[in-house]
C-alpha cells in the first residue's frame, strides 16, 4: 500500500492536567487543562483516533484494512501519547492483559516514556517497591508509608523508561512534556490519589496487590545513542515483540528510510515532510508495512510507534 493516512489527535484533561499542552502545540485556548493528546490509540466506544482519509475510528480502520498494518492481532496492538503532568497524579499499575482481561473484560498495559526534550536535568521518579511480600506490600500501603514502600528511580531528560505491568509509580508530575508509547490500553489500577475520593476515579488496593511482583522486577532509565542516517539522528528506544516497538527521529535536512512493518509517526516539534507529505507539529501520519523507502525532511523531531508479533515476525 503506497498511501498515507492522518490519524486526528484526541485531547483529554486529568484531574493532574495543566495548560503547558495547550501552549506548546498552539491549541485552540477554549480547551480545558490538557494532560494527555492521544496520537493513536484504538479502544472502540472510548477512545478511538479517526483516521481522517475514510473517517473511520482507528479499531474500524485496523479491521477493514488488515493489508496496511500486516499483523494477526485480533485488536490494535499499540498506542502512542504526548503527556504532561503538572499536578499529582495518583499512585498506580497497570495489570498485564491476562488479568485485566479476567477481570475487567479488556486489555492491560505496559507502556514507556521519554521527555521530550533532552537536557542535564536529573528527575526523581517514584518507581517500583522494596516490600519482600504481597503482605507487607499491602501493609505499607494501609499505613501510607510511602517512604518504605517506593523505590526511587533517577531520570535525565531524554532518558528512557520502560514500565513493565505491575509496577507501581506517579505522584507529584514534574510538568515536563513526555512521549508515552504502550500497547493499545488505558486501564489503571489506583491505590492511592491524593485523598480526593472521586467516585470516577476509584481506588483497586486488591488488584493491585494482585498484579505486584515479589521481588519486584527488574527496570531501569536508559539513555539512547542515536543511529545517524544522513541529515536524520534515529532513537531506538524499545522494541520486543508482543509489546512495541518505539523510535525518534530528529530531522534537520533531510534523508531516507525504510522500515518493513506499520510505522505510526507524531511529529513533536518543529514541522517538515514525510514522503512529501507535509507533517507539522501536533500531526500523526500512519505509514502502512511494506511501504518501502520513503523520505524525511525538514526541521523537525518525529516519535514513532510500531509492532512487532510475538512470533518475531515484523508487523
Amino acid at each position: 500500500m503506497r498511501e498515507l493516512f492522518h490519524l486526528e489527535p484526541i485531547y483529554k484533561s486529568f484531574v493532574w492536567a495543566g495548560r503547558k499542552l495547550i501552549d506548546e502545540f498552539g491549541l485552540d485556548q477554549s480547551l480545558d487543562k490538557i494532560g494527555t493528546i492521544y496520537c493513536a490509540i484504538a479502544i472502540p466506544g472510548d477512545l478511538d483516533s479517526v483516521v481522517r482519509e475514510t473517517n473511520e475510528p482507528l479499531s474500524q480502520f485496523y479491521a477493514n484494512h488488515p493489508e496496511a498494518f500486516g499483523c494477526n492481532e485480533p485488536e490494535f496492538p499499540v498506542r502512542m501519547t504526548i503527556t504532561c503532568n503538572e499536578g499529582f497524579q495518583s499512585y498506580q499499575s497497570h495489570p498485564d492483559d491476562a488479568y485485566a482481561l479476567e477481570h475487567d473484560g479488556c486489555r492491560g498495559k505496559v507502556s514507556g516514556a521519554v521527555a521530550l526534550r533532552e537536557s542535564d536535568h536529573v528527575g526523581t521518579w517514584l518507581f517500583g517497591h522494596k516490600a519482600s511480600s504481597r503482605e507487607e506490600f499491602r501493609a505499607l500501603i494501609d499505613a501510607k508509608d510511602w517512604d518504605n514502600l517506593f523505590s526511587v528511580l533517577e531520570v535525565k531528560d531524554g532518558d528512557f523508561v520502560h514500565t513493565p505491568a505491575g509496577v507501581i509509580h506517579g505522584g507529584w508530575g514534574s510538568g515536563i512534556v513526555s512521549a508515552t508509547f504502550g500497547t493499545n490500553g488505558d486501564l489503571t489500577y489506583r491505590f492511592y490519589d491524593n485523598d480526593r475520593n472521586d467516585p470516577n476515579r476509584p481506588l483497586e488496593i486488591e488488584k493491585v496487590c494482585d498484579c505486584a511482583s515479589f521481588p519486584e522486577l527488574p527496570f531501569c532509565s536508559k539513555h539512547v545513542e542515536p543511529v545517524k542516517m544522513d541529515d536524520i539522528l534515529r532513537y531506538d528506544y524499545y522494541d520486543v515483540d508482543g509489546e512495541y516497538v518505539a523510535k525518534k527521529f530528529k530531522v534537520n535536512g533531510s534523508g531516507s528510510y525504510s522500515y518493513d512493518g506499520f510505522l505510526i509517526v507524531t511529529c513533536a516539534d518543529g514541522s517538515g515532510a514525510i514522503a512529501n507529505e507535509p507533517i507539522a507539529k501536533g500531526e500523526t501520519i500512519l505509514i502502512p508495512c511494506n511501504y518501502g523507502t520513503f523520505e524525511l525532511k525538514g526541521s523537525m523531531e518525529l516519535i514513532a510507534i510500531s509492532y512487532n508479533e510475538k512470533n518475531g515476525d515484523k508487523a
